[in-house]
């Protein structure tokens, strides 16, 4: 698997006028391979998204009931409280 650093790599030897061999060696690719990746985008970019879930989330059980629902009813109950106490919390640890 190629990686962006290693095509910016080749090519940016390539500008400085190093053969093909010589800019895939030091890029740490083969010469066929630095063909391939000489022009277009880079590896990342022609990678495309997931759109499966590569393992079960953990969080998937507790998270609405154990997260959202508290958090949501200590915002509702006192929308000024809680980025009050945060301008407090972060004051405290600035202090100098």
């Amino acid at each position: 698997m190629v990686r962006d650093e290693q095509v910016e790599l080749l090519r940016r030897k390539r500008m400085e006028s190093r053969s093909q061999e010589a800019a895939a060696a030091a890029a740490g690719m083969s010469a066929r391979t630095a063909r391939r990746w000489e022009r277009g985008p880079l590896p990342s970019e022609k990678k495309k998204p997931r759109s499966w879930r590569t393992r079960p989330d953990p969080f998937a059980a507790v998270w609405d009931s154990e997260i959202v629902a508290p958090r949501a009813a200590r915002v509702s109950s006192s929308p000024r409280g809680e980025a009050r106490s945060s301008q407090v919390a972060a004051a405290g640890r600035n202090t100098g």
